[in-house]
């Protein structure tokens, strides 16, 4: 046996291990999840903050652009020229406007170029000077711009002065119409904003992520990376739900080509750009991480900790029951150990067992004294030595209770479970019936027994008392097993020592039972009383008819006569040994002529077992009835039956193979009945049976086969034929032949030839 299982040992480090883990686990668990949080919002803020700060900054340039420009057209300078051509006769005015031009493309405003057009005198005036609109090569740029329904707006512009990949292709200008606030204006001022300078406000970010300046249209028109500038956004994810939300700032989570993002936004109200940042996840949460494995180390440390500290303590509250484990374990009574089971369990199993022997052992004593004492092998020195001891109590009267299963058929159990069951009912017995009142209940072959005492003065109110416990456990068998019992009890006696008697009378009280049928509480002092006793002889008569019936093979009346036979033997006032000496007078008439017949007693026994044992072991007269029907009668009836097909079979082979050799001999039933050793009427019974037909139509039938041979294979004549045939008169032939056959016998010998020598030919 194994002795170094420490189950609870394990059990118990566990215990206190988990007690420390579970806390631990969880508080570094939160604390990374609000560390995480935190950081998630700050850099969330963080992106808020720049985009309105990018925002701010690029809003501000603009709107000093804007300002500027409004009043540059607002000049009167400007005013005037709309009405001129700016030819030679206008000089100082072309200069004016000129110095001008020159003075709005400071550095301070990073503008490239500002062009001012003259719609209705077609003109176009820059840096490089005036020309017309046929001349410039933004001329159709302007006009664009001209049918805008905008006094002033700022759009994107591809430079056409310069190849792609050059920092100034993309532009930003500024268009206003002139007069001011005019649809349908006289001029333009387009000022040119270089993407470039743009990129300059972008805000640098020490953080990794991508920061973006959509216009109306989502076109890229600054960005951290120049590279992007002019790149169309409108079918990225963030951009279609940015325009989707339709709010003027938000922030939201999603993926992008499989990976998580953070986009922040915000649309300006000036000029309806948009203001974006992405950032991935993992570049917001990697400072989160850093600390998430701080948390795991710091983590880590207590863990190591709490177990040291489980083990040091879980070894000093463990050593005490270690001590009285091993003590168990030295017990040469103790069984493997279980997987299963720790040391707290088997300790406790050893106490139990300790505990429970000595009542135990009580037990099987009690119950092996009521086996010896119901079998007669106790002394009456022994059951007074008990007597005074206070192990039996003494009771004025006693009577032994028997009780037996009647039948298993229509339960769920089989004859496997019938000792299963009888414990199963001693249990039941022993609860039902007070301890004060019995001894121990046992079970003996296949009857529950028990001794139950009673101190009434009145039998009759002990009869009572009896009856009504028999029946509380009869009720509760059925109720709760489902099963039919029968409860057998003994006469009174006053001293143990008559219990064997006792034992044997209630055993014969339930062999009354089987007159009376399942289910009954008999007490054999109302079974049978020798002095009115019925005087009864044995039913010769009944049994005579139904041995008659046998040989008339008339199953029904067979079986009607075996029912009286047994309501004659139930109903008189008869010991159960008169009973079964009855059946057994019958068993042995049927077995005489069963014997008689031919027949071998091991066909109705072919198990080899005894008739007269299976007979005396059935348990009500409905059994018996049974048994004699399904293992006698109708076996004798169907060898019966059997011989007589044989014997029939027999008769009308040998008629048979007199008919077809002796045809053309006088032939009758009494000739052929003679011949057998028959009377002719029997013959021609079986004849019938056998063949279908009548001996005098079969032999007709056999002649007229006889005749058509005859007819077809030889030269005789129709009167030699007949005469063959054993016919009085050749008339008498042809009348039969023609009414068989539809012609006569010379047609017919007609027509054959007719047939064959057509074939032939």
């Amino acid at each position: 046996m194994k002795n170094h299982r420490i189950n609870y040992f394990k059990k118990l480090v566990l215990f206190c291990i988990c007690i420390g883990i579970v806390p631990v686990i969880i508080l570094g668990y939160f604390s990374y999840a609000k560390s995480s949080a935190l950081l998630l919002e700050k850099a969330n803020r963080s992106n808020a903050e720049m985009v309105e700060q990018a925002r701010l900054r690029f809003e501000q340039k603009l709107k000093m652009v804007d300002n500027t420009q409004t009043q540059f057209i607002s000049s009167s300078s400007v005013n005037l020229a709309m009405d001129k051509r700016l030819d030679s006769d206008n000089y100082l005015l072309y200069e004016e406007l000129i110095q001008s031009i020159y003075r709005l493309q400071t550095y301070e405003f990073g503008l490239s170029e500002v062009y001012l057009a003259n719609l209705n005198q077609d003109w176009i005036l820059d840096s490089a000077g005036r020309r017309t609109f046929a001349q410039h090569s933004l001329s159709s740029s302007f006009m664009e711009y001209a049918a805008v329904r905008k006094a002033s707006f700022w759009t994107a512009l591809k430079s056409p002065f310069f190849e792609e990949g050059n920092a100034l292709k993309w532009n930003m200008v500024l268009v206003k119409k002139i007069p001011i606030n005019s649809i349908q204006p006289l001029g333009l001022l387009v000022a040119v904003l270089p993407s470039v300078e743009l990129n300059k406000m972008v805000p640098q970010r020490s953080e990794p992520g991508e920061f973006y300046v959509l216009d109306n249209k989502q076109q890229v028109i600054a960005a951290g990376n120049p590279e992007q500038v002019g790149v169309n956004l409108s079918n990225d994810p963030f951009s279609s739900r940015i325009v989707q939300d339709n709010l003027e700032a938000n922030q939201f989570q999603m993926d992008i080509n499989n990976e998580p993002y953070s986009i922040t936004y915000r649309k300006s109200n000036y000029n309806d750009w948009i203001y974006v940042t992405k950032v991935h996840i993992e570049d917001i949460t990697k400072e989160s991480r850093a600390i998430g494995w701080v948390t795991v180390a710091i983590c880590l440390g207590l863990l190591a900790l709490i177990l040291l500290l489980s083990l040091q303590g879980s070894r000093k509250l463990y050593l005490p029951i270690r001590k009285l484990y091993e003590i168990v374990l030295k017990s040469p009574d103790m069984p493997n150990l279980s997987a299963r089971s720790d040391e707290l369990y088997w300790i406790e199993r050893r106490m139990k067992v300790l505990l429970g022997n000595e009542a135990q052992m009580t037990q099987q004593l009690r119950d092996f004294f009521v086996h010896k004492l119901l079998q007669g092998a106790v002394s009456s020195n022994e059951i007074t030595d008990r007597t005074r001891s206070g192990e039996l109590d003494t009771w004025r009267e006693l009577r032994v209770v028997c009780l037996r299963i009647d039948t298993l058929g229509g339960s769920k159990y089989t004859e496997l479970d019938k000792d299963l069951l009888l414990f199963a009912i001693n249990n039941m017995a022993g609860e039902l019936v007070s301890a004060q009142m019995r001894l121990n209940p046992v079970v003996i072959n296949e009857f529950q027994v028990m001794i139950i005492g009673s101190n009434v003065d009145y039998p009759d109110e002990s009869r009572a008392d009896i009856y009504a416990l028999a029946r509380n456990i009869q009720t509760a068998v059925k109720d709760f097993l489902k099963l039919p019992v029968s409860i057998g009890i003994s006469r009174l006696f006053t001293d143990c020592i008559e219990a064997p008697r006792a034992f044997q009378e209630a055993k014969e009280a339930l062999a009354y039972g089987i007159r009376l049928g399942d289910e009954s509480i008999l007490f054999l002092d109302d079974m049978y009383d020798p002095s009115i006793a019925d005087s009864m002889t044995y039913p010769q008569q009944i049994v005579r008819e139904l041995i008659d019936q046998i040989k008339l093979l008339d199953e029904e009346t067979a079986y009607r006569l075996l029912d009286e036979f047994m309501t004659v033997v139930t109903a008189r006032n008869i010991s159960h040994q008169e009973f079964q000496l009855y059946l057994l007078r019958l068993l042995i008439d049927l077995l005489r002529l069963y014997q008689d017949l031919g027949g071998n007693m091991h066909d109705l026994s072919p198990n080899e077992k005894s008739l007269v044992n299976e007979l005396f072991m059935l348990k009500s007269a409905k059994e018996i009835v049974i048994w004699f029907q399904s293992s006698m009668i109708k076996p004798m009836i169907l060898f019966i039956e059997k011989r007589r097909d044989i014997q029939y079979m027999k008769i009308s082979d040998m008629v048979l193979d007199i008919i077809h050799r002796e045809y053309g001999t006088p032939l009758s039933l009494e000739i052929c009945g003679t011949r057998l050793n028959y009377h002719p009427e029997y013959v021609g019974r079986v004849f019938r049976k056998e063949t279908g037909f009548a001996f005098g139509d079969y032999i007709s039938r056999y002649r007229l086969h006889i005749a058509k041979q005859l007819l077809v294979e030889t030269n005789m004549t129709v009167t030699e034929i007949s005469e063959k045939l054993m016919y009085n008169k050749p008339q008498n032939f042809i009348r039969y032949f023609r009414k068989m056959e539809g012609v006569t016998p010379g047609q017919f010998r007609e027509s054959f030839l007719a047939k064959d020598k057509e074939i032939s030919s």
